[in-house]
């Protein structure tokens, strides 16, 4: 017997579940645009559904060193002093489209 419930999205964490270093790294072109990608262009979240992959995410990164080496050169690395802002911004990058937060570990839910 197969259970037809719909499935709970497992994958990713909400944004109120999770402790966030006091500092992060966001790319922004250079008019300080977001620069968004879909799931879809990570080759590590490959295994979630179609529905998941088409979802609008941004990109965070822990270290400088690191954002910088994914920055070309229309971008710049800008830097986050306060993460507590992604909560308080949420309900807005959800009206933009944006409805997930990827970083090198984790798949946060907005």
């Amino acid at each position: 017997e197969i259970d037809n419930i719909p499935q709970k999205d497992l994958s990713s964490i909400s944004i109120t579940d999770i402790d966030l270093p006091k500092v992060v790294f966001m790319i922004v072109d250079n008019k300080i645009e977001l620069h968004t990608k879909i799931l879809n262009d990570y080759p590590e979240w490959q295994f979630l559904s179609k529905e998941e992959l088409d979802r609008n995410t941004i990109e965070i990164f822990y270290d400088l060193k690191i954002a910088k080496s994914f920055c070309s050169k229309e971008q710049k690395v800008i830097k986050v002093p306060n993460t507590d802002v992604f909560r308080i911004a949420a309900p807005i990058l959800i009206s933009r489209g944006i409805s997930r937060i990827v970083t090198s570990d984790k798949l946060i839910a907005l």
